[in-house]
């Protein structure tokens, strides 16, 4: 007779959620004979605006794409410095040295995980000429609305990587729009996913502007007057992509509420452990800290469940070995202490008690964490 464990489903990392009807759209989207970019990604693009409550929606192949759309929108030059957080996904600081751009990086608040509002202080300079502010794992709180506030006072323009943070409110505002600019990212293990893809978002009609026009060869215009006005790229989505966007637009607040049930469930096995954000939502990961973090991924392992040491301070990376001039004592320890637990939108709350029950019986001591929320 087989055993519990050995019975027991595998539970991945990140696992999307699709009913079957999100395969009926795609599939009359490609019966429909236009895949675009056409009505179904002006709709998706028109959706998303008014959602985070946005004037002005561009929408692009991935997130990381739309951090660099988002630079060339505001203008900003090879050479320029742009404040980054000294922790996170790979992509943030990618998204702007891949197009010239100078990164400085800013140590992280130990609590968020978010550039800290001491270090960004410290950091900020003649030089900067930019700001890009994470909404770590949707992170969307005081310190945001700090930064932004101090980066306007001081004419500097703040890009919001809010790429996991959609759905996020603060003080009323969505995740998004406390800065000149927001970027949202559609990759799988997102709240809502089209395989990849990215937004911006904006109030202002002149990055707008600039964006659509760098992402469709420069002109907007350039089909109907065979002239360019400026250089620009190829970076549109397309409507087999927004079909399957418009699906989870429409369910949105349903899949928000089964991340926060998932949550919830995980959060009672683990009172006190894991990692939260303001306000109503769950944040996108499920976080815990631990001086054993091998010991525990290899332990969840053993009990069917993939967890994973996601990220890491970013100077460890040999392409910016040359931006640890100073050290990051936050980030290092996020980097030395951080465990991803599954957080995928197909997590069901018998998955999380599975997990925390995994966690408590890996005999792995797992830190207690202030609310933050």
């Amino acid at each position: 007779m087989q055993s519990a464990r050995a019975q027991a489903k595998f539970i991945p990392l990140a696992e999307p959620c699709f009913p079957p009807t999100y395969g009926d759209a795609i599939r009359d989207q490609f019966l429909s004979g236009f895949i675009g970019p056409g009505r179904a990604t002006r709709e998706f693009a028109e959706s998303l605006a008014a959602f985070v409550g946005a004037t002005k929606c561009v929408l692009t192949t991935s997130g990381t794409v739309s951090l660099s759309v988002a630079a060339k929108a505001l203008e900003l030059k090879p050479g320029d410095e742009i404040l980054v957080p000294a922790y996170g996904v790979i992509s943030t600081i990618n998204g702007f040295a891949s197009i010239g751009l100078c990164p400085k990086l800013v140590d992280i608040d130990p609590g968020t995980g978010c550039m800290s509002v001491a270090k960004y202080e410290e950091a900020i300079s003649p030089r900067t000429k930019a700001v890009c502010f994470v909404n770590f794992s949707g992170y969307t709180g005081e310190n945001l609305v700090t930064i932004a506030r101090e980066s306007a006072e001081r004419r500097i323009p703040l890009i919001e990587d809010s790429a996991c943070a959609l759905g996020q409110r603060y003080r009323g505002r969505a995740a998004g729009t406390f800065g000149n600019i927001g970027i949202f990212s559609f990759s799988v293990p997102k709240v809502l996913t089209t395989g990849q893809g990215g937004a911006l978002v904006t109030d202002d009609p002149r990055l707008y502007d600039n964006a659509a026009a760098f992402i469709d060869q420069g002109d907007i215009e350039w089909r109907k007057t065979n002239l360019n006005r400026s250089v620009g790229t190829n970076l549109r989505f397309n409507d087999l992509q927004a079909s399957l966007g418009l699906c989870q637009m429409r369910d949105l607040a349903a899949r928000l509420e089964r991340r926060r049930k998932s949550f919830a469930a995980l959060e009672a096995g683990l009172p006190g452990r894991l990692y939260r954000v303001p306000g109503d939502e769950a944040p996108l990961h499920n976080i815990v800290f631990t001086a054993e973090p091998d010991r525990l991924v290899a332990a969840l392992e053993q009990s069917g469940i993939q967890a994973v040491r996601q990220y890491r301070t970013i100077s460890q990376h040999p392409a910016y070995k040359d931006l640890a001039r100073c050290r990051f004592p936050n980030a290092d320890y996020w980097t030395d202490h951080a465990v991803f637990l599954p957080f995928g939108m197909s997590l069901t709350p018998e998955d999380s008690e599975r997990i925390a029950d995994a966690v408590l019986r890996s005999g792995v001591p797992i830190e207690s964490l202030a609310d933050e929320g």
